[in-house]
């Protein structure tokens, strides 16, 4: 079953199109302020997704009690905006941890429930694309890779991201998260972390 997961998902990452008219999306994130996106003054920034820069709005929801929480948001996305119809917070799904200084390794972390199956992404870089069933993947679609799939056993998943002892990336950035395919046969995508080598 895991070999059939992994190669099914990754084609639908590689050739998934964002659709110009209002699209149901289901986010797994934590909302925060424009000055995470690095704009403090621009119009329609006043929430944004924590890492991403994906700017959300609500005009039923009030977005800033959300800030610094993790939450599932729902709602529809247009190409560029989340229209958030609902907001649930949650615990955090996903983590980087380890020494990630070169020579070393990050831990990559998706937490889920024991038998459903995880697979772990690393990327050089953030975006925001809707998949198949409102699935949101908040990483670079030129740069995500496949760590590892696996079932989920002891309530979470690892795979591990090895560092080269090259100098060279030391500043690099890189940004992770998990896609969860539960045992009832629901999928779904968890936050995104992000951490740089030293």
């Amino acid at each position: 079953m895991i070999h059939r997961f992994v190669p099914v998902l990754f084609a639908a990452f590689t050739t998934a199109v964002v659709a110009t008219a209002q699209v149901p999306v289901t986010v797994r994130c934590t909302p925060t302020d424009g000055s995470a996106a690095g704009c403090y003054y621009c119009p329609g920034f006043e929430h944004v997704i924590k890492w991403v820069g994906t700017q959300m709005h609500s005009s039923t929801v009030n977005l800033l009690q959300y800030h610094n929480l993790d939450v599932v948001v729902q709602g529809t996305w247009n190409g560029s905006v989340i229209e958030v119809s609902s907001v649930q917070p949650v615990v955090e799904s996903f983590s980087i941890g380890g020494n990630g200084s070169i020579g070393h390794r990050f831990d990559f972390s998706t937490v889920a429930a024991d038998g459903d199956v995880a697979l772990n992404l690393a990327a050089l870089g953030n975006g925001f694309t809707a998949l198949f069933d409102g699935l949101a993947l908040q990483l670079s679609l030129l740069t995500a890779t496949p760590l590892g799939a696996g079932v989920v056993q002891g309530g979470e998943y690892k795979s591990r991201l090895d560092i080269p002892n090259l100098p060279s990336l030391i500043g690099l950035r890189v940004y992770g998260q998990g896609i969860v395919l539960q045992q009832g046969g629901g999928i779904y995508s968890t936050n995104v972390d992000t951490k740089v080598v030293s």
